[in-house]
């Protein structure tokens, strides 16, 4: 067993120009082409938003952020709100999220969904975010799944629609439950 390494070890960094990316390799080389040619110009045109996990100054992981929204009758009956009238929730979408190989199964993902989670509970105190999705390739849809997400009641294709119910993931976990 790799004994994991701890969240407070890890810096998260907003990307930017200054950055070298050239020794970040995860085992998804389309991840690793999305962080080198495009993540930066995608967040100049305020498409999307990639923050870099640092260990001791060496990047070991990223994940990419966008709006989103997600159809009421793809979430499950328990998940849905009743009082609510519209056709889609406000979401979050992890859009990129890949770990250095050289640092899987280290606890660099985990790490990772932490962060995404403290945005999306920071954010939704600003903006309507009920739900963070992510579209997974199948190899990560069991990694989705071991924190609470959800696959959307919709056909999956080329990847994997998945959500999670933010404000039922903070009731289960908040110390008056």
């Amino acid at each position: 067993m790799i004994a994991p390494i701890p969240f407070e070890d890890l810096e998260f960094v907003l990307l930017n120009a200054g950055h070298d990316l050239s020794g970040f390799h995860s085992s998804e080389p389309e991840l690793d082409d999305f962080l080198k040619e495009d993540a930066l110009v995608n967040q100049n045109n305020l498409i999307s938003v990639t923050r870099l996990v640092l260990l001791k100054g060496v990047v070991v992981g990223y994940f990419t952020l966008v709006n989103d929204s997600i159809e009421v009758r793809a979430v499950e009956e328990c998940d849905r709100e009743e009082s609510y009238h519209f056709r889609k929730y406000p979401a979050i979408k992890i859009a990129r999220l890949a770990t250095h190989s050289d640092y899987e199964r280290f606890g660099i993902g985990r790490s990772m969904l932490r962060k995404i989670f403290a945005v999306s509970i920071t954010l939704s105190h600003y903006i309507g975010c009920r739900i963070i999705t992510v579209d997974s390739k199948h190899s990560a849809v069991d990694f989705y799944k071991k924190f609470s997400f959800k696959q959307a009641i919709r056909s999956p294709g080329e990847t994997v629609p998945l959500y999670l119910d933010l404000k039922n993931a903070l009731q289960r976990i908040s110390p008056e439950s």
